[in-house]
């Protein structure tokens, strides 16, 4: 048998499942906009328990940078110290992933919030993105609808409400629906736009 520990917070929640043999075991949701750092790792000592994983695979974004910082790093040094494997999976394969399980749709258009008034956009066709990702201006979601609409695609995590984009976040629960393929080895964060933080001018 084998076990997978999923971690997730490149968003405001912070997502946890134990997934073996393709079925998740337990998971846990936990909203919360602060707090990953000082909260991830006794919640993951909580979903563990005695049941030590065999690989670790991570949520690397695009979301927040903090997020998605301390996701990797938690996931890196639990890898080391369990000497376990470590893969990386993106928000959007989450997303795509639910939307391919639940409405059987084989090409998709996901949206995901991705604060500062933008939000993340990226194609899927046949289980495979189809472009890269893309921030667009919250103002701008209609372009990036009519541009799916022109591709007859549907759209996935687009509420009615622009407002409302941060409902249905990704979820590591839905890791057993994502292709192997598509689980990255270097784990590499996953930005999209570049930090607000500059380095000083010498």
């Amino acid at each position: 048998m084998s076990t997978i520990l999923g971690i997730g917070t490149a968003h405001k929640i912070c997502s946890l499942a134990l997934i073996r043999d393709g079925s998740v075991l337990r998971g846990s949701d936990r909203d919360m906009a602060r707090g990953h750092a000082e909260h991830l790792v006794p919640m993951i000592a909580d979903l563990v328990d005695d049941d030590r994983p065999d690989g670790i695979v991570v949520e690397c974004g695009p979301g927040s940078f903090t997020g998605i910082r301390v996701g990797i790093a938690a996931a890196r040094a639990l890898a080391y110290a369990w000497a376990v494997p470590l893969r990386g999976v993106s928000s959007m394969a989450l997303l795509a992933a639910r939307a391919s399980a639940g409405a059987g749709e084989d090409d998709i258009a996901c949206l995901l919030d991705g604060g500062r008034g933008e939000v993340f956009v990226q194609h899927w066709r046949a289980g495979v993105p189809s472009d890269e990702i893309v921030a667009v201006a919250t103002g701008d979601v209609s372009l990036a609808a009519a541009a799916a609409t022109g591709t007859g695609l549907p759209l996935v995590a687009l509420p009615e409400a622009v407002s409302s984009l941060d409902t249905a976040p990704p979820s590591l629960s839905d890791l057993p629906e994502v292709a192997p393929a598509l689980l990255t080895t270097d784990a590499a964060p996953i930005y999209v736009r570049p930090p607000d933080a500059k380095p000083p001018a010498p």
